[in-house]
């Protein structure tokens, strides 16, 4: 898994109006945490026996359906998805730390074409799991992975076999049933569409085995907990891809606010 981004370090120019979106969307969730507790959690079933635009333009757009909304952003190559999306871990200007949405990052994943690995869904969940572990934002979530029967579909070669049993198991069971955090999360993933075999006239998977980390996270994030904002990347040009995200509630904008590009160059001056 890609733990970390090659462009982690550099620094980052403009597009202020996406961080800003993106925070207000964050602010929106933190302010609808009030009625987490009183509001019970859509439980994912388990199976049985188990308990066309400017390419250079990026735009960003979150779509709402109940609790379970996201962001996506599109564009085309060399539009800034993944520049982007490292400067909203790891923030190079004083601006960027002291917006502080780092700190409401609770795992991530850059996808890669070049790097096999980064692409293998199994690895995916492993990650996702060894990072919130790490991240100490969620007290009682790592106990509970710990469980043999959760551990065990962590396993390589058995997470493989079966994605969608170790997601519901190891991530969204124990993000579900954990305490809510005092303020809203992120999880991350760019470049969602690297490495996806889905042709435009091409079936999609059944639901029980996703063949892409896009097909895991569109059939399943309704079930993440509405304290947690899922902001994925993709190329504009890929219809397969943004269909599967259109069809679970997240936007594909047909254009970008003419004023935005404006605001980047005044910046970049």
């Amino acid at each position: 898994m890609a733990q970390t981004s090659l462009l982690k370090g550099k620094r980052f120019y403009c597009r202020e109006w996406v961080f800003h979106k993106i925070q207000h969307c964050l602010q929106e969730k933190t302010n609808n945490l009030s009625g987490v507790i009183s509001t019970p959690s859509k439980q994912p079933p388990l199976a049985p026996g188990g308990s066309a635009s400017n390419p250079g333009t990026l735009t960003a757009g979150s779509a709402k359906s109940g609790s379970s909304w996201g962001v996506l952003l599109v564009g085309g190559p060399g539009s800034g998805k993944t520049a982007l999306c490292t400067e909203l871990l790891w923030p190079t200007s004083a601006q960027g730390t002291h917006r502080g949405l780092h700190q409401q990052s609770l795992a991530f994943h850059f996808c890669r074409a070049d790097d096999s690995d980064t692409l293998c869904v199994g690895g995916f969940i492993r990650g996702l799991v060894a990072q919130i572990c790490r991240s100490g934002l969620l007290p009682g979530y790592e106990e509970k992975v710990r469980d043999p029967a959760v551990q065990n579909t962590l396993q390589p070669g058995e997470c493989e076999r079966n994605p969608t049993e170790a997601f519901k198991r190891c991530v969204l069971l124990p993000l579900l049933s954990v305490k809510p955090p005092q303020q809203a999360l992120f999880l991350l993933v760019d470049s969602i569409d690297e490495g996806s075999q889905l042709g435009e006239g091409e079936q999609r998977s059944s639901p029980g085995s996703p063949r892409t980390i896009a097909e895991l996270l569109a059939s399943h994030h309704e079930f993440l907990p509405p304290w947690l904002l899922l902001i994925c990347s993709a190329r504009r040009q890929n219809k397969a891809i943004t269909k599967l995200f259109t069809a679970s509630g997240f936007p594909v904008p047909a254009g970008a606010n003419p004023e935005c590009p404006k605001k980047d160059l005044v910046q970049k001056k």
